[in-house]
């Protein structure tokens, strides 16, 4: 809840008589030029170019695109780039519940999203448990009526969280008649479908009835597409890298080596041959441990070191199950598990609902209230839980299940029959595939007045959002049961019992059967040892407003324009542990939780100085509740010395607060992959030959968790613009601005070295070798800190032309170019990353690398009832490194060669074509194909987010695919 106080208080009081009243029309004198509101300012004006470059997009422009969804389209954006959560990106941290936007490849909690000019609430996932953001998967495509992206920072008039910019959506305020659209998409290989309805209904003429009613229903569904179902396509799908055919070295760990990368499902061509050291990768047939020689031979081995039993039919079953060529030297079983189980396109099921209502007060007021409903429902397939995985607990300490995934001495499955020896496991075909289900709803409602009241227009509201998100991890494993089913021990039996009453309930004796023999377990096995657990989080969201403007005096160019306003709002959310976390291997450590009330006031003035020259500033003061206050000062000027060109700039300061996840003190999730050395246990080991204190202090690898710090101050930021408008002809016209945006005290993890030294780790007293030895790490805690600062600098152009064709219609066309110049990161230490052009940085990027150039054309053809509409959308290549400085290629063969040959993700080239006919006056059939040439998408081994290919270049994985539709007006 707010805080008590004057300003809080007289607001609602304020607003809440407002709130109720209906909604309004400002009253134009014909006469007179309408005035209008554009992104970046509360000035209304005649004049749409103001000094701050935005970029409009009409309902027309998204339509003409044929993509289905407004998220979709929004990624194509030249400005929208790395770091942004594409609506294909399963693999990400939001699944495929939730999509968002990063303009100029700042992170996608550095653009803001608003609604009708007014913020809704945040996903409840954050990106990567740090960046939060807005879901554009909310948007319904058939209420919007354009979109406006304001390409500079605007903290001063929008607040914290537009660093990067501002993405505005605004719906239809009013409408009368129904039309119903129907679509449906297909891939070309068949799958993919996605079916969309939608219904807009409005009755009520304001200017005859003095009300509007606009209803609009939406409900669309996209089905799976999964790697399997493209394999041959390239790289896509593509785990199993160590295979001849792609030449990587499969038993290298180096850094630069491709092979390293077994956290994205890597299977390298000796995963289960023998492997020495204690260490094996599972197979779906079992690896297991020579209890002598500690090396791993593969069940279906028929010369299997020291095996008591052969198992001939599990090499059978190998080969009957696998989609790889069994071409591994030591006779293991082989399967690319990423290809064979993960999805280029999750399933995801969504309805939708926007209402609003509009209703004239007076000759100058209207009051009005809007009301929008967003489901979603979607399901991940994912790869089943490693048996001798780590589960984690509460407190963040992950426990290792390597030694106690053992098959027991009179395990029928055990190759060592007679002696309990360790197990390497992949149930794949036996558990079966994992995963997650998710279901979420946002809920909107703005309700106020705007209008004109003794020379001022106002606008007021209340508003009201919020999020809800479930997810349910899917077959998880009991890692009590497992141990007992395995190697049912006196005590594995005991713990499994106590815990587990489906375990008591099974027969005495009952064994796991794995790889060829899990046929042989009955569903009461698998119902004691997997279960399915939820967690449920939410995002809340609401506040009050007011902003008033109006016009004084006059200068040579004109009147002076004035804008004051106020906002309090109250945001919080809350992402709980999943139920059962410490219980069950698999289950995501991530929680974070947090409230927090803000206040602001801002002011706005625009100077037509004359009629070639206009200035306009604007200052906000900003107070939040949990990180102090900031006051954001902008400045800009337009000066056009010819009516048809002009220049224009802005010098604009912000802030970003940070968000929950960042500094609040119940904030957690896993961090890995960090090495670091242990100086506190070396001092303790001190007396010990080096070579055992070397061994157990340094190069260590204990698990690492990120916790909120509520210590952490708002990152800043400084951005200037400098660009032309230029109206070449009445038909050809050019923009083209310089950006800059530097940011310091960004929030970044600190050193997991520092945390160490600082002692901030959770240690094993059972593991001491001397009396002062402190015992070894089980875990250490990182948290957010501001020490990096960053420099962001391109060029943004948009040309657009268009063509009369005499007899022959209208040909428009336009095309946007954005080329990153510098992406530049410095440490608190004063190291400088340069990461234009190469893949990094993956903190911000999410992986997706940073490429200097993306282009967009566009050309309409319009001819009577036909339209006919042609896409081409170019991502630049980028080097194959994680920084401009390094001096070798992040990805080498086994030959020593780099990869690719250049050390070059190349280029990406889609073309999307779209139709439309009109079938008389009330009916229209359209028709899309997406990426018409088929293009496949380069190799990018590097990424995450996909497999195999940058997810940027989705479109390739999925290959041509084409949507049909029919739109009728009644």
């Amino acid at each position: 809840m707010f805080k008590h106080t004057k300003l809080c208080t007289g607001l609602v009081i304020a607003f809440g008589g407002l709130a109720i009243a209906p909604t309004v029309a400002i009253a134009q004198d014909a006469t007179k030029l309408q005035r209008v509101e554009i992104t970046g300012s509360n000035i209304r004006r005649a004049d749409a170019e103001t000094s701050s470059p935005v970029q409009v997009i009409s309902k027309e422009d998204i339509v003409q695109s044929g993509k289905g969804t407004v998220a979709e389209y929004l990624q194509t954006l030249t400005s929208d780039s790395q770091g942004s959560v594409p609506f294909t990106y399963g693999r990400g941290f939001s699944g495929a519940t939730s999509a968002g936007i990063s303009l100029r490849g700042l992170g996608a909690n550095a653009t803001l999203v608003l609604i009708n000019g007014r913020r809704v609430t945040s996903a409840v996932l954050a990106d990567d448990a740090q960046r939060s953001y807005t879901d554009l998967n909310q948007i319904p495509l058939e209420a919007v009526e354009r979109v406006e992206v304001l390409k500079d920072g605007a903290s001063s008039i929008y607040g914290s969280d537009a660093v990067a910019g501002v993405v505005n959506i605004i719906l239809k305020k009013s409408f009368v008649g129904t039309v119903a659209k129907v679509t449906y998409g297909v891939a070309q290989e068949g799958d993919g479908a996605e079916p969309r309805v939608a219904i807009t209904h409005g009755f009520g003429d304001l200017s005859k009835d003095g009300y509007n009613v606009l209803l609009n229903a939406e409900f669309g569904k996209k089905d799976p597409i999964y790697y399997r179902d493209r394999a041959g396509r390239g790289s896509v799908g593509v785990s199993a890298i160590g295979q001849p055919q792609w030449g990587f070295d499969p038993n290298s760990s180096a850094s630069n080596n491709i092979g390293r990368l077994g956290g994205q499902g890597t299977i390298p061509v000796t995963s289960s041959g023998t492997r020495v050291n204690n260490s094996a990768n599972a197979s779906f047939i079992g690896n297991v441990r020579n209890p002598v020689t500690l090396d791993y031979y593969s069940r279906g081995d028929a010369a299997g070191a020291g095996f008591t039993r052969t198992f001939p039919d599990a090499a059978t079953y190998c080969l009957a199950n696998t989609n790889l060529p069994q071409n591994n030297p030591a006779g293991g079983c082989i399967i690319d598990q990423r290809q064979a189980v993960n999805q280029i396109q999750p399933e995801h099921k969504t309805s939708s609902f926007f209402g609003r209502f509009t209703k004239q007060i007076n000759a100058d007021m209207e009051g009005f209230i809007e009301v929008g409903y967003y489901s979603s429902k979607s399901h991940v397939d994912g790869l089943s839980p490693n048996p001798a995985g780590a589960f984690f607990s509460p407190n963040g300490l992950a426990t290792s299940q390597t030694a106690a995934t053992v098959l027991g001495a009179a395990h029928p499955d055990n190759p060592y029959f007679g002696t309990a020896a360790r197990l390497s496991y992949l149930p794949l075909f036996d558990t079966g595939i994992a995963g997650t289900d998710a279901s979420s709803e946002s809920t909107r409602f703005v309700g106020g007045v705007k209008g004109t009241l003794a020379s001022w227009d106002f606008d007021a509201a209340l508003s009201y959002s919020e999020a809800k998100q479930t997810d349910t991890s899917l077959k998880l494993i009991d890692w009590r049961v497992k141990n007992a089913l395995l190697n049912p021990t006196a005590a594995n039996v005991a713990a499994a019992t106590a815990f587990s009453p489906k375990y008591a309930a099974l027969p005495a004796g009952t064994y796991w059967r794995i790889g060829e023999n899990a046929h042989l377990n009955t569903p009461a096995v698998y119902d004691a040892l997997l279960a399915d657990k939820q967690r449920e989080g939410y995002s809340r969201q609401y506040g009050a407003d007011l902003k008033v403007s109006r016009e004084f005096g006059q200068l040579e160019g004109g009147a002076i324009g004035v804008a004051v306003g106020f906002e309090a709002r109250h945001e919080e959310n809350n992402l709980p542990f999943y139920d059962g976390l410490g219980d069950y291997i698999g289950l995501s450590l991530t929680a974070y939780g947090g409230k927090r009330d803000i206040y602001a006031t801002y002011a706005e003035v625009a100077l037509p100085v004359t009629k070639r020259l206009e200035l306009n500033a604007a200052v906000r003061y900003d107070h939040y509740s949990d990180a102090g206050s900031a006051t954001t000062p902008k400045i800009g000027a337009k000066w056009k010395p010819l009516d048809s060109f002009a220049i224009r700039g802005t010098y604009a300061e912000g802030f970003r607060a940070p968000s929950s996840p960042e500094n609040s003190a119940n904030s957690v999730a896993a961090f890995g992959g960090a090495t670091v050395d242990d100086l506190a246990r070396c001092a303790g080991l001190a007396g010990l030959p080096q070579a055992t204190i070397d061994a157990n202090c340094k190069g260590q690898a204990p698990t690492f968790v990120q916790r909120g710090n509520p210590d952490l101050k708002p990152e800043k930021s400084k951005s200037t613009t400098l660009g032309i408008v230029w109206d070449v002809t009445p038909k050809t016209s050019l923009t083209a601005d310089l950006w800059q945006i530097k940011r310091s005290g960004l929030p970044v993890i600190e050193d997991p070295q520092a945390a160490v030294d600082a002692g901030r780790v959770i240690r094993d007293p059972a593991t001491k070798l001397t009396a002062n030895d402190p015992g070894a790490i089980l875990t250490g805690a990182v948290v957010f800190q501001n020490s990096d600062e960053s420099l962001t600098r391109g060029l943004d152009v948009e040309f657009k032309h268009r063509w009369d064709l005499d007899g022959m219609g209208k040909l428009t066309t336009g095309l946007t170019w954005t080329h990153l110049m510098t992406q530049r990161v410095i440490t608190a230490a004063g190291v400088v990353h340069d990461f234009a052009g190469t893949h990094g940085n993956c903190d911000v990027t999410n992986c997706m690398g940073s490429p200097k150039d993306r282009i967009s054309l566009a050309a309409t053809w319009d001819l009577g009832q036909w339209r006919v509409g042609a896409n081409l959308n170019y991502r630049g290549s980028m080097s194959n490194k994680l920084e401009q400085s390094d001096t070798e290629c992040a990805q080498h063969l086994a030959s020593g060669a780099e990869f690719p040959s250049d050390c070059k993700v190349k280029s990406f080239t889609t073309l999307d074509i779209s139709g439309a006919y009109k079938l008389g006056k009330n009916t229209e059939i359209s028709g899309s194909i997406a990426n018409l040439l088929n293009s496949k998408p380069p190799s990018d081994f590097l990424t995450y987010g996909a497999i195999g290919y940058n997810p940027l270049d989705y479109s390739g994985a999925i290959g041509r695919y084409f949507r049909i539709g029919l739109k009728h007006q009644f």
